[in-house]
């Protein structure tokens, strides 16, 4: 089989393991299936690796012949094993994916493979040779086409990076259960989610793809749309009741977290000390006394005078400028592209009213 199908084989072989083992694919990964599926043709001086190593292919080509040693079980099993505690699990199903199919689709050819090397027997797929491809002739053109196709349905079921199980789930479409595969990956993947469903209030139909903010309740998400934050759940707990929910994973991200505290301070203050972060989304968990607050669902939420923040954005702080705000203790989630900087938080700003503002209302 010519060298152009085996990188084309590989590269399938490789998406396929991806999709399945939910490893999310990667060029430098893909490059190691490439490698992995010219080696075993190092046994023979007229291949591609092997005109480039001649003396070595045909020391390896004479004493042990083409299609043995470099195409053999017994060879993929000692080298593999001592692989898989070297090198990373990416690399590791890249360059099983690529050396193990170059032997399975030679096995489709007349000639065969001997897998079961030192025995000189050899495997062939199927059995009946009337039905194994010629080098060079239609099956094996028919045979490339096909593997063209099952690597481009592979390629976004591998970028999706759930495995079986979380593509079975996704097919499913169960909210609860993109909530456990949100929970399991939270604070190191971005996540968008594709919903069906209808607004609990309006009935209107809101089915799309939005961005994942973060969690809501026990089996839910906070999630961005053009007309603010919505939390969407299997119920009537939230704003948006989703029948059909679809998780996906976007992209690496890192999550750095800060405490942001003060006995009192001002929301102009806050956002003096919050101007230094440079994170693409900067997000503010916590509670502080402000009475006479008003709530914005679902991320401000009042009890009393007390002011509860959850997952709200600094431009939330506007509603409390030059009100002071006592007992201040939140938790500021910076989230960014892995290795960029997210910078860090400035001083709480300029000394703010140290009258309690629940006394204060009593005084003007």
């Amino acid at each position: 089989m010519l060298t152009p199908t085996h990188l084309v084989t590989a590269q399938s072989a490789y998406l396929a393991v991806c999709a399945a083992s939910g490893n999310p694919p990667a060029i430098s990964e893909s490059l190691v299936a490439l490698a992995a599926a010219m080696l075993p043709d190092l046994d023979s001086r007229q291949s591609y690796i092997g005109r480039l190593v001649p003396p070595l292919s045909t020391w390896v080509g004479t004493r042990f012949g083409h299609r043995t040693l470099t195409h053999s079980l017994a060879a993929q099993v000692v080298v593999l094993t001592i692989a898989w505690w070297l090198i990373p699990t990416g690399y590791f199903i890249a360059l099983a994916a690529g050396w193990i199919s170059h032997s399975i689709a030679d096995m489709m050819t007349r000639s065969g493979v001997c897998w079961f090397w030192p025995s000189l027997a050899r495997c062939v797929l199927p059995g009946n040779p009337r039905y194994r491809m010629e080098v060079l002739g239609q099956g094996e053109l028919w045979f490339l086409l096909v593997m063209v196709g099952f690597g481009l349905v592979m390629m976004p079921l591998a970028q999706r990076a759930e495995g079986t199980t979380g593509l079975i789930r996704s097919a499913i479409g169960d909210i609860g259960n993109a909530r456990k595969d949100f929970d399991a990956d939270k604070g190191r993947l971005r996540f968008t989610i594709t919903i069906r469903g209808r607004d609990n209030i309006s009935y209107a139909d809101i089915s799309g793809t939005y961005r994942v903010i973060g969690p809501w309740r026990e089996d839910g998400f906070l999630i961005a749309t053009p007309t603010g934050p919505r939390s969407a759940c299997r119920g009537t707990a939230c704003d948006w009741y989703a029948d059909h929910a679809d998780l996906t994973r976007a992209g690496h991200q890192i999550t750095t977290s800060f405490t942001l505290s003060a006995e009192v301070a001002t929301g102009d203050a806050l956002r003096a000390a919050l101007a230094p972060l440079t994170a693409d989304e900067i997000y503010l968990i916590g509670d502080f006394i402000a009475p006479e607050s008003k709530a914005a669902l679902p991320t401000v939420l009042i009890s009393g005078d007390q002011v509860t923040l959850f997952y709200a954005t600094p431009k939330m702080l506007d509603a409390w400028d030059k009100r002071a705000l006592i007992a201040v203790e939140l938790t500021v989630q910076a989230r960014h592209a892995p290795g960029v900087d997210p910078g860090q938080l400035g001083p709480i700003g300029p000394a703010a009213p140290t009258i309690d503002p629940r006394i204060m209302r009593w005084l003007e």
